[in-house]
C-alpha cells in the first residue's frame, strides 16, 4: 500500500495506518411492496416463541449459578519484605525502597479459555508486572504467578489495597466461543512497605484521639513488626517515618481507653489510623471479644481538609492556564511556519525578516510551557493522592463519630471518593459537590421545599471551591442534627418529616454564617449533646 504510515510507540506497539476513509459499499435494498400475509407471520412468530422457550428451559446459554465457582483466584502476600528489593525506576528519594512478594494462584474446575490476569494497585504504588496471559486451562488445573509491589511515586499512597481480576471464557454446547466471565480477589499490603520505625516526636500540627471501650493494648502486641521487644519504652508510644520523609507518632494512654495519632501533615494520619483500628479489631476478634468498638468524639478537621481541597483546585486552574497558553503558542508557531514556507517556495529570494529567529523563540516557549505543564501535572497527582488520603480520614472520623452502618459508610465513600483518577474534563470538586447536593436535597433535606429543588444536569469545573466547602460543612451539620444517610425513597420522606422544617437553605444556621467569617472554626457536637440541648 502506498502512503502507509508506520509508527512505533514507547511501549513497543507497531502500527501501520493510512490516511483516508474506507468507501461505503452498502446499498439499501428495494422495498418489497407485496401484501403482508398475517397468517404466515403468526405461524412464524409461534415457531420462534417455541424455540425461545426451549432454549430458556435448558439454561445453557446463560451462566449457571452454582455453589462452587468455576474459577477461583487467591492472592497471598508474603509476611516479610523481599530480602533483595525488586523496585524498578522508583522516584522515591529514600536510601532503600522495599518491595513485597505477592503470590497469585488461579484454580479452574472447568475448561477456561483465554484466561487473562490483571493486577491493580493504587498509584503511587506499582507492580513489577501487571498483566499475565495464560494458555487455556483444563478442568482441575491451576496456574501460579509471583510478582512484587513497591512504592514508585514520591508520595504516600492513599490506600494499601490491591486487586486481582481474571477474565476468561467457558464454552457451552450452544455457545462454543465461550461465555465471558470474571473472577477477582483483593489483598492488603503491609504497612512496612511504605514506612519504617522511627523516633517518636512530641510536637505535631495535627492530632486525633480515637476512643475505645477496652483497656489500651501494648504496641508490643499489636505492632510487633515495628517494635523492638527489648525496648519497654515503645509499649505506649511508637514512631513511624514514611519513605517520603514525613513522620507520624502513635500514643496509647496509660490511664484511659484512648489512642492518639499525631503528625505535621493531615493526610499522613490516615494510614496509621486505619492500621491501628484494623489491628485492634483483629486482636479482639482473636480473643472472641465481639463488643469492641472505636469512637471519635473530637471535631472533624474541616479547615485543614479545605486547605488540601484548595491546593488541588489551584493546580487544576494552573493546568487550564497552561493548556490555553500552549494552544496560543502552537497557533503562533504554525503561523510562522506557513510564512517561512511561503518565503522558501518563492522563486525570487527574499529576506526572512527574522522569521527564523521568531520561530526558534516560539519553539523554546512551547517546550518551556510543556515542561511546566508536565511538572504541574505531577504536582496535581500528588495533591490528589493527599486529598484522597485526607478524604479517607474524614470518612472514617464521620463514621466513628456518627456510628454509621456499613451501608451508610458505603454511601459516604461513593459521595466523597467517586473518582479513581482526576482529569480536567471531570474533576473531584464538581463530582463531589453534585453528590453532596443530591444528599442534601433527599435523605438530609429539612423540608419538602428542598426536595423539590432541581439539580444541575451538567458537571463542569467550578470557578472556586466556596460552594463545595459550604456544602461539606452543611452536610456535617445535618448529620450532627440527626440526619441519616439513605438512598431509598421511603426513608427520605420519613427523614423529611422528622427533621425540623420551614428553614431556608441560605443561610441555614448560625454555623453556616460563622463559616463565612474568616478565621472562625466550627465543631460538630455528638448526638448526646444534642439530646441534652433539646431536653433543656
Amino acid at each position: 500500500l502506498k502512503g502507509v504510515i508506520v509508527t512505533l510507540s514507547d511501549n513497543g506497539h507497531l502500527q501501520c495506518s493510512y490516511l483516508g476513509t474506507d468507501p461505503s459499499l452498502f446499498q439499501a435494498p428495494q422495498v418489497d411492496s407485496r401484501e403482508i400475509n398475517y397468517e404466515e407471520f403468526d405461524a412464524e412468530m409461534k415457531e420462534l416463541q417455541k424455540i425461545i422457550k426451549e432454549a430458556t428451559k435448558t439454561q445453557d446459554i446463560l451462566p449457571k449459578s452454582e455453589k462452587h465457582r468455576d474459577l477461583i483466584v487467591t492472592a497471598e502476600v508474603s509476611p516479610d519484605l523481599d530480602a533483595e528489593s525488586q523496585a524498578i525506576d522508583s522516584e522515591v528519594k529514600a536510601e532503600a525502597v522495599p518491595s513485597v512478594t505477592v503470590k497469585i494462584k488461579i484454580q479452574s474446575r472447568v475448561t477456561a479459555q483465554k484466561p487473562n490476569l490483571a493486577v491493580c494497585v493504587q498509584a503511587p504504588l506499582a507492580v513489577t508486572c501487571d498483566q499475565f496471559v495464560f494458555d487455556d486451562l483444563e478442568p482441575d488445573s491451576s496456574e501460579t504467578v509471583v510478582l512484587s509491589v513497591f512504592l514508585k511515586g514520591n508520595c504516600s499512597p492513599s490506600e494499601l489495597e490491591g486487586n486481582c481480576v481474571v477474565s476468561y471464557n467457558t464454552p457451552t454446547d450452544l455457545n462454543p466461543e465461550g461465555i465471558p466471565k470474571v473472577a477477582q480477589c483483593n489483598f492488603r499490603l503491609p504497612l512496612r512497605l511504605i514506612c519504617f520505625p522511627a523516633q517518636p516526636s512530641k510536637a505535631a500540627n495535627h492530632k486525633l484521639t480515637i476512643d475505645t471501650n477496652k483497656p489500651p493494648i501494648s504496641f508490643l502486641t499489636i505492632f510487633p513488626d515495628f517494635v523492638d521487644s527489648s525496648e519497654d519504652d515503645q509499649a505506649n508510644v511508637l514512631g513511624f517515618e514514611f519513605l517520603t520523609g514525613s513522620k507520624t507518632t502513635l500514643l496509647a494512654s496509660k490511664t484511659s481507653q484512648r489512642y492518639r495519632i499525631q503528625s505535621d501533615q493531615l493526610e499522613d494520619l490516615w494510614l496509621i489510623t486505619e492500621e491501628l483500628t484494623l489491628r485492634l479489631r483483629e486482636h479482639f476478634k482473636k480473643q472472641n471479644c465481639k463488643d469492641f468498638a472505636c469512637t471519635f468524639s473530637g471535631s472533624i478537621p474541616l479547615q485543614e481538609y479545605f486547605e488540601l481541597i484548595d491546593r488541588h483546585f489551584e493546580l487544576r486552574l494552573n493546568a487550564e492556564k497552561f493548556q490555553e497558553l500552549l494552544s496560543e503558542r502552537a497557533v503562533q508557531f504554525r503561523a510562522i511556519e506557513r510564512r517561512l514556507l511561503t518565503r522558501f517556495k518563492d522563486k525570487t529570494p527574499a529576506p526572512l525578516q527574522h522569521l527564523d529567529t521568531l520561530l526558534e523563540g516560539t519553539f523554546r516557549e512551547v517546550i518551556a510551557l510543556a515542561d511546566a505543564a508536565e511538572e504541574n501535572q505531577a504536582n496535581m497527582f500528588q495533591a490528589f493522592t493527599k486529598l484522597k488520603s485526607a478524604t479517607h480520614l474524614v470518612i472514617m472520623l464521620i463514621s466513628l463519630w456518627q456510628k454509621l452502618s456499613a451501608d451508610q459508610v458505603a454511601i459516604l465513600e461513593a459521595t466523597f471518593l467517586p473518582l479513581a483518577e482526576d482529569t480536567q474534563e471531570l474533576g473531584w470538586e464538581e463530582t463531589v459537590d453534585a453528590a453532596i447536593s443530591y444528599l442534601l436535597r433527599t435523605c438530609l433535606s429539612k423540608s419538602s421545599k428542598e426536595q423539590a429543588l432541581t439539580l444541575s444536569s451538567q458537571l463542569c469545573m467550578p470557578k472556586d471551591t466556596s460552594r463545595l466547602k459550604k456544602n461539606i460543612t452543611l452536610f456535617c451539620d445535618r448529620l450532627a442534627k440527626g440526619g441519616r444517610l439513605s438512598l431509598s425513597t421511603e426513608s427520605t420522606t420519613q427523614q423529611a418529616a422528622v427533621m425540623p422544617g420551614g428553614c431556608t437553605t441560605i443561610p441555614e444556621s448560625d454555623l453556616e454564617e460563622r463559616m463565612a467569617i474568616p478565621g472562625s472554626t466550627a465543631t460538630f457536637p455528638n448526638h448526646g449533646q444534642i439530646a441534652k440541648q433539646k431536653s433543656k
